[in-house]
């Protein structure tokens, strides 16, 4: 017996209920797979395939097996699965890419085996050796604590997305970060007063500086934008709305690209990027803001500036932890010491606020409501 249901988020979701033959072998009551719409004329439409796809599998297991061996599908093959449903989401070509390298790693480390065959024993065997891993190139030190847990968070949202579809009951991965004593903010890098002195006296003293080494910096500065958002704004992007000239963030041409569903946003211009000319440089430009910068395979355009950006504070020596995305974590800090109120902060920066009457119901916040934040960045 098939038919659909909602799951507590409202998505539709195909429910098969086994028979006792594929229960023995299945060792479930009922098989899901999520329709992935919340729309019930989309889910009808999508139920026939979904059907399909989970026969196969019950195809596969109509004999009860001789030993206790798990009969789900193997890793390696979800994780293909899991790549099209993130590029379906809209998910970036790069960060598919390193979602499948932690994913990828587990199988190194532990092996390849269906999904429901992974245990809390596989987990810690994970942690045990992921934790030895060298650093790249650096064979006498380990990873960190950081990056194990970045590793992990990867491979967690993997097992959920699997739960979700009904691969798995429980996700065994759940619980094994290494805590960490010290704040989340400490490892930020975060420019300090001093830093940011230096960085925009060297950009103004350098003669005959690139455009995109010019104003890239100056833009994540007062925007709080990503790296690649900065690098890949065209002449379009920039108009003026309520009154207020502003950036708009989005993936209206070929070459532009949003990490998420959340990242699209206007972003009012502060009056010292104006003040700087910012607004004549868009004027002289005929579509990108930056076109001597070259799009690389996985179409991002910030690669030739995150190198330079990255030399620049070798030579000001400026710390290890800090990167041109400390502009990002920076912007982030001065509104919160400021007092800012979230929802404005993650309406600023393209996050999402993590509860439904703001992303689903809330509209975008005017212009003329968010410069006044904007304008508490200072130099």
């Amino acid at each position: 017996m098939a038919y659909i249901c909602k799951d507590r988020h409202g998505t539709y979701y195909l429910r098969i209920v086994l028979n006792d033959e594929q229960r023995k072998v299945y060792r479930k009551g009922e098989l899901r797979r999520s329709l992935g719409t919340k729309l019930k004329r989309e889910a009808l439409r999508r139920q026939p395939e979904a059907y399909l796809d989970a026969m196969a599998v019950l195809g596969k297991v109509r004999k009860p097996a001789p030993t206790k061996e798990p009969v789900g599908l193997f890793l390696s093959y979800l994780l293909k699965k899991y790549a099209s449903y993130q590029k379906l989401t809209g998910v970036l070509p790069e960060t598919i890419a390193k979602k499948a390298y932690s994913v990828q790693l587990l199988i190194r480390l532990v092996k390849d085996k269906p999904v429901d065959a992974y245990t809390k024993e596989d987990a810690r065997l994970f942690r045990d050796k992921a934790i030895k891993l060298p650093k790249k190139g650096c064979k006498n030190s380990t990873i960190s604590i950081t990056t194990f847990n970045n590793y992990t968070s990867e491979i967690i949202s993997f097992f959920n997305w699997c739960e979700r579809e009904g691969y798995i009951d429980d996700n065994v991965f759940n619980g094994i970060k290494i805590k960490q004593k010290q704040l989340q903010s400490s490892y930020r890098g975060i420019f300090n007063p001093e830093d940011l002195k230096k960085i925009f006296d060297s950009i103004e003293r350098t003669p005959n500086i690139r455009a995109d080494r010019y104003w890239a910096p100056y833009i994540a500065f007062y925007t709080g934008c990503r790296i690649n958002e900065a690098c890949m704004l065209s002449k379009d992007d920039i108009y003026i709305k309520d009154d207020v000239w502003c950036i708009h963030i989005r993936a209206g041409k070929d070459y532009q690209r949003l990490k998420n569903a959340h990242s699209e946003r206007i972003i009012p211009i502060h009056s010292e990027l104006i003040k700087l000319g910012f607004i004549e440089y868009v004027n002289s430009v005929e579509d990108r803001l930056f076109p001597m910068l070259s799009i690389t395979k996985s179409n991002s355009l910030s690669a030739q500036v995150s190198q330079w950006f990255g030399k620049l504070l070798k030579k000001l020596d400026i710390g290890p932890k800090k990167s041109f995305h400390s502009f990002r974590h920076t912007f982030t800090n001065i509104l919160k010491q400021n007092g800012v109120d979230v929802s404005i902060t993650a309406s600023i920066l393209g996050h999402s606020t993590r509860t439904i009457s703001y992303d689903r119901y809330g509209k975008s916040l005017s212009p003329k409501t968010v410069i006044d934040v904007i304008e508490q960045i200072k130099l």
